[in-house]
């Protein structure tokens, strides 16, 4: 393994930091019928959390950049009463797994994601992906079509380029981070981040700053590779998020005859399963619902 090119955490007690804290959280906030499961691929063992029915098209769930399943915590309780539901801990993000090769671009990310399905044995699912997971999920509907039943994409990347916007966002919110929670409640009024507000996420914070991240930046998609999704697919964008101009984007999506529906959810930022996640839980679920009366 070649450690420059993977992600990892600073030492074996930072990492075990995190787990301790975020095994504890996912107790206290996952569905309690949950298995966890780890699945072995060619770049790292991949740890899945379970929960929900037992029969129909599982919903995976790929959270975003250094980010956690934990995210998802306002839907997976809903989603896990209509679905299976596996959350996923990404590759190349904090989590349990040790990075064992590099990932290079979104191709690189579908072949990881096909692995895990393979090892979990879904033929097909439906991606629910936010923000980085969005990335992923659409590589693997563009290279792996027959393993997609559908799209749920939130504020996903891949519009404009990453530039100083969204950067000095970021920045902004991680200085909040550990603040009194009054001052967190204004930031994230201020910054259009409901994270800041989610006492849970505090405790991990500095161990999952500390992670060291290599992954590809996201390129903005070409024309041709948003004509070439072959799947049902729903771009949900913030209407204030600090990615991109979700105005713009919509208007671009809109004339993709490949692109099942496209909305913008008002009053949510880049992070809209916390900024309004009753929203978001409603356009998936009847999404995915319409898809499966159909």
């Amino acid at each position: 393994m070649t450690t420059d090119y993977v992600g990892r955490f600073p030492s074996e007690a930072v990492r075990q930091d995190y787990i301790r804290g975020y095994d504890r959280l996912l107790a206290e906030h996952w569905p309690p019928l949950t298995v966890t499961t780890d699945v072995p691929t060619s770049f790292g063992t991949t740890r899945v959390h379970r929960s929900g029915q037992e029969c129909g098209v599982p919903l995976v769930l790929l959270p975003g950049s250094n980010g956690a399943p934990l995210m998802f915590r306002g839907l997976v309780h809903q989603l896990s009463a209509a679905h299976p539901v596996f959350a996923v801990e990404a590759i190349g993000e904090p989590g349990h797994h040790h990075q064992d090769k590099p990932v290079r671009d979104g191709r690189d990310l579908a072949a990881w994601l096909v692995e895990v399905l393979d090892g979990l044995g879904v033929a097909r699912a439906s991606l629910v992906g936010s923000s980085y997971g969005a990335w992923t999920a659409m590589h693997t509907a563009l290279h792996a079509p027959e393993r997609v039943a559908s799209l749920s994409l939130l504020d996903p990347p891949g519009f404009e380029q990453v530039g100083v916007r969204f950067v000095s966002w970021a920045m902004a919110c991680s200085a909040f981070f550990g603040a009194p929670r009054e001052m967190r409640e204004w930031a994230a009024r201020s910054l259009t981040n409901a994270a800041l507000t989610e006492d849970w996420l505090m405790p991990l914070a500095p161990a999952m700053f500390a992670f060291r991240r290599v992954l590809p930046n996201p390129p903005v998609f070409t024309d041709e590779e948003l004509l070439a999704l072959s799947v049902p697919s729903l771009f949900l964008l913030g209407e204030r998020s600090q990615l991109h101009d979700s105005a713009l984007a919509r208007q671009r999506l809109a004339g993709m005859s490949s692109i099942t529906r496209v909305e913008v959810l008002p009053g949510t930022g880049h992070a809209m399963s916390l900024d309004d996640p009753a929203a978001v839980l409603a356009r998936v679920l009847e999404f995915v619902g319409s898809l499966v009366r159909a």
